[in-house]
């Protein structure tokens, strides 16, 4: 169902639907209040044996009900135990489904490291072909994805209704997303056995994360630098908005309305709310847009496709740099207490800066970011929203940050996918929905995990917001 959550990492093996979850919490709650009324009725018990009801005047009947008290409170002891018994089976399943995921997981991957190795090792001539096949499929469709970000898709792909509806249905199937989401991280594997590394040694290189996604990153920006594209600039601050002030977001739904899309009227791609306190420092907020433009060397737009490719290899990209210029205006030190909130390529710079240790960022919020390989420090409280059915976080390779509460959804599961949008599951609308699916859940583990994120209302505190716009600065 589009509208089931599904909840896994924050330290735990436990892979649950929130159902699942919120019955266990439930069974253990009902077995804590049946221990409390057996241990009131046997408070009563005590006090008032039948002899003392008989020497009182009470009728014989009514002295017969301490039978009927005992009674209830060996059952409601025994509903006790049923209930523990049952909320403990839940949590096992889940913890044994996470397990066993995990475990095909690391086979998944160590075996196909491994035969991406030996086909590069035995069929050297056959690499480019491959190379085009694992790499061209993965950047053709995340094209795909952020020309919905920017509403500027190519007038002439959403002119075949029919070409657009085939490619949505390929790129919105959670299978193929799984199956891009392991992909991308054998493009180095091929190539080193291509060169003759054996094997075994390449797939223990790749599961160590010697080689992956952010080498295969690094060597298309190589070759791209070559023909003069994705070359880094410096960004400059162009334009910001009147400080206003605002009241501090205390739902998921608010961070992800808060999050920029720029327009023509609204360009602005990262938006910081300050909050100040009498006597204390000053705490911030940052919210980070996605793709603007997926041009590749020709945009003066920082969040662009080279951006994209060039945070894949964990290089300073013009949209880290434009975000780390914002918090310069702001006034954020490396002391200052930051939470970062992140769609898309915002979510991928707001993992860059938390696992940078460059900054002291306390938490970290991310819709549909491909951070799966941006080891984001376990001090840092985060939750990492995405969709089984979006092609942008699969292309970040498997999302290794377990420690993280990680929140997914088949945005479109059981739903007809709309006409005319490509890649729906990545829609800012699609994840601002889970946000409020996440609000009006009951899991204990959920609202724990969203409970480090939301920060406290003081009444002296005021909190006000800027928000900024840059462009790359052409050489």
């Amino acid at each position: 169902m589009s509208d089931s959550l599904t909840i896994s990492g924050g330290g735990s093996t436990a892979v649950s639907t929130t159902e699942m979850l919120v019955s266990a919490s439930a069974l253990h709650r009902t077995a804590g209040m049946s221990r409390d009324i057996a241990g009131a009725i046997s408070m009563v018990d005590a006090r008032l044996t039948t002899n003392q009801l008989v020497s009182l005047g009470i009728p014989t009947a009514a002295a017969l009900a301490e039978n009927d008290l005992e009674c209830a409170f060996t059952q409601l002891h025994a509903v006790a135990d049923r209930a523990e018994r049952l909320s403990g089976l839940v949590r096992f399943a889940a913890d044994s489904y996470g397990l066993a995921e995990a475990f095909a997981e690391g086979l998944t991957r160590k075996f196909s490291a491994e035969a991406a190795a030996l086909f590069g090792f035995l069929f050297p001539k056959h690499l480019a072909v491959l190379g085009v096949t694992l790499v061209g499929v993965p950047v053709v469709l995340g094209f795909a994805a952020a020309a919905l970000v920017t509403g500027r898709q190519p007038a002439e792909l959403m002119a075949d209704k029919e070409f657009l509806a085939r490619l949505n249905t390929l790129i919105s199937d959670p299978l193929f997303v799984q199956t891009v989401r392991f992909g991308v991280m054998n493009v180095d594997e091929i190539v080193a056995g291509a060169a003759g590394l054996p094997p075994v040694l390449v797939g223990l290189l790749s599961t160590t994360g010697v080689i992956g996604l952010s080498s295969s990153a690094a060597g298309v920006g190589r070759i791209a630098g070559l023909a003069g594209k994705m070359a880094e600039t410096p960004v400059a601050l162009v334009s910001k908005s009147d400080t206003s002030s605002v009241k501090p977001a205390q739902t998921v739904e608010e961070r992800a309305e808060r999050i920029p899309q720029p327009t023509d009227e609204s360009p602005f791609q990262v938006s910081i709310e300050t909050t100040s306190r009498p006597g204390e420092e000053d705490t911030f907020e940052l919210y980070i847009g996605g793709t603007v433009d997926f041009a590749f060397g020709d945009s003066a737009q920082p969040f662009d496709g080279s951006s994209n490719v060039n945070l894949a290899a964990g290089q300073q990209a013009a949209a880290l740099k434009a975000v780390l210029r914002a918090m310069e205006e702001a006034g954020i030190t490396a002391e200052s207490e930051v939470v970062i909130n992140g769609y898309s390529q915002g979510a991928a710079v707001a993992a860059l800066i938390a696992a940078s240790g460059d900054f002291n960022v306390t938490g970290v919020l991310s819709f549909g970011g491909n951070t799966g390989q941006i080891p984001i420090p376990v001090t840092v409280d985060t939750v990492l929203v995405e969709h089984e059915d979006d092609i942008v976080p699969a292309v970040g390779g498997p999302q290794d940050n377990q420690h993280a509460t990680i929140v997914t959804r088949e945005a479109f599961g059981g739903r007809e996918l709309p006409e005319g949008v490509l890649a729906p599951a990545h829609q800012l609308s699609e994840y601002r929905e889970t946000a409020r699916l996440m609000d009006s859940d009951n899991s204990e583990e959920l609202r724990a995990a969203l409970a480090q994120l939301t920060p406290r209302v003081h009444p002296d505190a005021s909190t006000t917001v800027t928000s900024y716009e840059f462009e790359r600065v052409k050489p």
